[in-house]
């Protein structure tokens, strides 16, 4: 039988296991009862697995052993979808064919994305809680590759090559609307590494140097033309410099002719005006001889009559 001493150390055992397992309960009560959300990030409370509510970042408490706490990443995140830098491993090629029926061997899609932080709730159900990026391309994937094959199909080949912008922004918008459904943000896409077949590459090659070419001789024409144009406003100038300089000398020419005509007609109206100022003209011109013969008239006919030599006279009379 059991002594009274060794009952006594039994039950004093259990006390002290049943205490410990206590303090353990406590402890992990205490501890289980608060959780943290970091800056971004939003946390789906769950009750027996039921969501009950959601929590923004910060320090929040729960149930112990009835709730728990799933978190999202809600800051922008990257997705690549086809193969090639930035995709995931076993990603499938993406192909497409053009509106004018070329091949598109292959491309990549990049799509920055976010969760929608304000339905959080909604991306527990629809994505659970694996890893956003593997959870994104199992849910999205089959709507990015049928989104671009829908739109790449309404573009020619050199539109798309072209046309980049416009048909990033057509596929971003179909995405939109097949994704609106689903509880992520689709911020923008960027078609890359677009790869054409080798024979449509080739014709696209020989294409851009011919326009390069025809780009050269029309560069070259205008380069003619303007120097064409150069010389001809050059002789248009001269024209109107020798013409300008022709003007100014007849003008000259007129103004000098109609000045001398008017000194002229000036001095007529002197002159009949003022007889005295003739006859002072003659006598001012007169250097003092007098004719030596001059020409009579009569019955017989002409005849030349001498004059008296005055001058003769006049010296011999001086002697």
């Amino acid at each position: 039988m059991v002594n009274a001493n060794q009952k006594l150390g039994i039950d004093t055992g259990l006390k002290i296991f049943i205490a410990f397992i206590a303090l353990i309960l406590l402890i992990a009560a205490g501890t289980g009862s608060f959780f943290t959300v970091d800056a971004g990030e939003k946390a789906v409370v769950l009750t027996f697995g039921e969501i009950s509510r959601t929590a923004d970042p910060g320090l929040h408490m729960k149930i112990p052993f009835v709730q728990t706490v799933k978190k999202f990443n809600v800051r922008v995140q990257k997705a690549t979808f086809g193969r090639g830098e930035g995709a995931l491993a076993n990603q499938p090629v993406l192909s497409a064919y053009s509106f004018d029926q070329q091949i598109i061997e292959s491309y990549r899609l990049s799509i920055t994305w976010s969760y929608d932080a304000d339905k959080i709730d909604q991306v527990y159900k629809y994505f659970g809680t694996g890893v956003s990026d593997n959870i994104f391309h199992t849910v999205i994937s089959p709507v990015v590759q049928q989104s671009t094959k829908t739109i790449l199909g309404q573009y020619t080949a050199v539109t798309i090559v072209q046309d980049r912008a416009k048909l990033d922004h057509s596929i971003a918008q179909i995405m939109e609307e097949q994704l609106k459904e689903y509880p992520v943000k689709i911020l923008s896409i960027q078609l890359e590494d677009v790869n054409f077949s080798k024979n449509y590459e080739s014709i696209i090659e020989q294409t851009a140097q011919k326009k390069q070419e025809v780009e050269t001789a029309r560069n070259e024409l205008q380069k003619v033309q303007i120097e064409s144009q150069k010389q001809v406003a050059q002789a248009e100038a001269e024209n109107k410099a020798i013409k300008l300089q022709a003007d100014a000398e007849a003008y000259r020419i007129t103004v000098q002719a109609k000045a001398e005509a008017d000194a002229i007609k000036l001095k007529g109206d002197a002159l009949r005006n003022n007889k005295e100022l003739v006859d002072l003209t003659i006598a001012e011109k007169w250097d003092g001889s007098v004719p030596q013969t001059v020409v009579a008239s009569g019955e017989g006919g002409s005849s030349v009559v001498p004059l008296l030599n005055i001058g003769k006279s006049g010296s011999a009379q001086g002697n």
